[in-house]
């Protein structure tokens, strides 16, 4: 059987946050459409997820889990509010959502989102073997698929928007 090339996720969070029950705390699935597609794959044929655990700070060394290579990368709280709560989650949100409601425009946002696109993209340049395949998911990190390759000319990649356009 041919070597299979393993598969790396770039994605805003990781399939696994951090869950605190008083003094202690410990790594839980995270819910939601891409863990539950993509973590089989990962299971069965290996690879790494690169992504923010969640909460703003230091964030954790890489590990792996259940055989996959797991990235955190770090944000403060002023960058999760700039660029996730900020730029992608209350103006592109609403722009790819068919303006479901008015989406805003705040300058001081558009810096910090470059800056953690490029943050992802350097993190899964380092990450990444040549010819290997990169799946770069949704418009939170649209910038990281050409940061990427510029950074690496030598890799495979895909974007997915989970984004239901509509005419």
């Amino acid at each position: 059987m041919p070597h299979r090339k393993k598969l790396l996720i770039v994605a805003n969070r990781l399939p696994m946050h951090r869950a605190v029950k008083g003094a202690s705390s410990r790594w839980e699935i995270s819910p939601g459409g891409l863990v539950t597609a993509m973590s089989p794959i990962l299971a069965e044929h290996g690879g790494s997820w690169l992504g923010w655990p969640g909460v703003a700070g230091q964030a954790p060394r890489p590990f792996v889990s259940d055989g996959v290579r797991i990235v955190p990368i770090q944000l403060s709280q002023k960058e999760s509010s700039t660029s996730y709560e900020g730029l992608s989650s209350d103006t592109l949100w609403p722009l790819y959502h068919d303006a479901i409601r008015a989406p805003k425009f705040v300058n001081a946002w558009w810096k910090p989102y470059q800056d953690i696109n490029r943050r992802f993209a350097e993190a899964a340049a380092k990450e990444l073997r040549r010819g290997q395949l990169v799946w770069v998911h949704d418009y939170h990190l649209q910038l990281v698929p050409r940061m990427l390759r510029e950074l690496r000319p030598d890799v495979r990649m895909g974007l997915f928007r989970n984004i239901p356009f509509t005419t």
